[in-house]
């Protein structure tokens, strides 16, 4: 639901005057076409332009605010994001850049941080012969292939000489039933009336749960086509950073190449899951061990269904302004890909 005019005028007026205490004395910053893009399941986003003075010379910035919704599917840190963010400014990984943060949403209303706003475009279908940037299948493979590079990168990054792993929940001895431990606790928060069949599907995971990693890395905890800024044909920005935190990497690469997504995630016959993982061993040496993989397809799948239930909870009771399906399809999906893991 896009902002009314009033709510507009009034983050606007906020914004400006953040922008005047953090910026240098003479700077008189102007916020003009600010907006409310979509209605976000986890941040909002408003997109502006922001011109100040700099040495002399007025400069125009354009900028991008993300914003806590009153109620998200997915309660996370704006302070860690934004640290996240810092962190891997010096890395090979493609992320925004990070400039302000207002934490409490003592200056901006609610907590918000501001980054660089980018050209370009996101779509979940970009993959896809139905692809709305018109690529072309060359132009298709070559993205699905810096894909995997991106992911390979992030996932070589060393989270400890970066200071990465201090900003996270440590994982445990086993990051696979820490994860599985945290979704379900957010299960029995969210749920209205009893899961059954996502109940059974937590009694398949504590059964199947895989080895400790060899080691722990910077997980993204939403890869995917939609979440990555094409420009010019181009990856140029990994967005979304709301589910990162240090974990194993079959945990990217279990939400990867789970059931639910497969037709959006690969290009049939030029780049199937098994070119995906043989491309991702060769780039990190990481071997991928199937029934460990299978373990993440399942959980990742399970982590959807709940989020899904987080956002009818959040409708039912009228913390958010977005209308959200029932959540039974997702749940049918956590049982497929049970089922594809039983090999039935």
């Amino acid at each position: 639901m896009p902002a009314t005019e009033p709510e507009a005028e009034k983050v606007a007026a906020a914004l400006q005057d953040f922008l005047h205490r953090r910026l240098p004395d003479g700077a008189a910053p102007q916020v003009t076409g600010l907006r409310r893009s979509g209605t976000g399941s986890s941040r909002e986003n408003w997109p502006f332009d922001a011109a100040w003075n700099v040495d002399g010379e007025r400069l125009t910035h354009r900028l991008l605010m993300r914003r806590d919704p009153p109620a998200a599917v997915v309660d996370t840190g704006r302070d860690r994001e934004f640290r996240l963010l810092q962190r891997l400014a010096d890395t090979a990984v493609p992320s925004p850049e990070v400039h302000w943060l207002d934490d409490t949403g003592e200056f901006l209303l609610r907590p918000t941080m501001i980054v660089s706003r980018y050209e370009g475009a996101a779509h979940r279908a970009v993959l896809r012969s139905t692809d709305p940037l018109r690529l072309g299948e060359e132009g298709r493979l070559a993205l699905a292939g810096r894909m995997c590079e991106v992911l390979a990168e992030l996932h070589r990054v060393d989270v400890d000489t970066t200071g990465l792993r201090a900003e996270f929940d440590d994982p445990g001895a086993n990051p696979a039933e820490h994860e599985l431990t945290r979704w379900e606790r957010e299960l029995d928060t969210q749920e209205l009336e009893p899961q059954p069949e996502l109940r059974l599907a937590a009694a398949w995971l504590h059964d199947n749960l895989p080895s400790p990693p060899q080691h722990t890395v910077l997980v993204h905890g939403d890869f995917r086509p939609a979440n990555i800024l094409v420009r010019d044909g181009v990856l140029d920005v990994l967005l979304d950073w709301e589910l990162a935190h240090v974990g194993d990497p079959l945990d990217d690469l279990g939400w990867y190449t789970a059931p639910l997504y497969r037709r959006e995630h690969f290009i049939g016959g030029r780049w199937e899951p098994a070119d995906f993982l043989h491309r991702y061993t060769e780039l990190t040496g990481i071997e991928v061990d199937p029934a460990a993989l299978r373990f993440w397809q399942v959980l990742s799948t399970f982590r959807l269904a709940v989020i899904a239930l987080t956002g009818v909870r959040n409708f039912c009771e009228g913390t958010s302004d977005r209308p959200t399906a029932p959540a039974d399809a997702v749940i049918r999906q956590v049982l497929t890909a049970i089922l594809e893991a039983e090999g039935t």
